[in-house]
């Protein structure tokens, strides 16, 4: 599984830790923001329930709330299209972002479960700039097994107004906002931007079924 993916799991499901700090985070600062999501997070998937139960489709929309208040899709739509986001209607940037918002959380609730809860994260430090961004660096440890190893990871925040909001996510140098840049790079080069948002129709249709 690549990389990015197991540290956007891992947020979302794993178990929080902290390393030794001198200080402990703020209230309110990204890092305990971070530990906060994914404490909230882990609490409401802790019960399995039947998927045809009423239970079940009310976990999944406190999931699907909790995720989308952690994560601006909105900034990683628009950083990943480049100067193609200036060529879309404000109903194509609405549908897009929608369409890539229901990716993303398909692939980490359906994943997670696959991942399991044994994923660790050790948040370590955070850097804050006054231009309203912050970077939260910690380590993701997977269950002792063989050929198992630890990621460095750094979550890139945009402050939001009331919250803070990650926009990327960054693994050995992976990013995850890069990652979608170059894919939407190739299918508009090879289909248009118009080819592209066909694609992302068909993609959330097939996870709505």
């Amino acid at each position: 599984m690549n990389l990015v993916v197991v540290a956007l799991i891992s947020w979302l499901v794993g178990r929080t830790e902290v390393t030794s700090l001198n200080t402990p985070p703020r209230p309110g600062s990204p890092m305990s923001q971070l530990m906060r999501s994914t404490e909230e997070l882990q609490a409401c998937l802790r019960r399995e329930y039947p998927s045809w139960s009423p239970e079940a489709d009310m976990q999944k929309s406190v999931a699907r709330r909790l995720i989308d208040r952690s994560i601006d899709y909105r900034e990683i739509s628009r950083r990943a299209l480049g100067r193609n986001w200036d060529r879309l209607s404000d109903d194509d940037r609405s549908e897009f972002v929608t369409d890539l918002s229901r990716l993303i959380q398909s692939r980490s609730l359906s994943r997670g479960l696959d991942v399991g809860p044994d994923l660790r994260v050790h948040f370590e430090r955070e850097s804050v700039s006054e231009r309203g961004t912050a970077s939260v660096y910690a380590t993701i440890l997977a269950p002792p097994k063989p050929n198992s190893r630890s990621v460095e990871v750094e979550y890139r925040l945009l402050w939001k107004g009331d919250h803070w909001a990650v926009y990327d996510l960054l693994t050995d140098g992976d990013s995850l906002l890069e990652g979608y840049r170059a894919q939407f790079d190739r299918i508009i080069a090879r289909e248009s931007i118009a080819g592209l948002l066909r694609r992302m129709k068909r993609a959330e249709s097939r996870i709505q079924e």
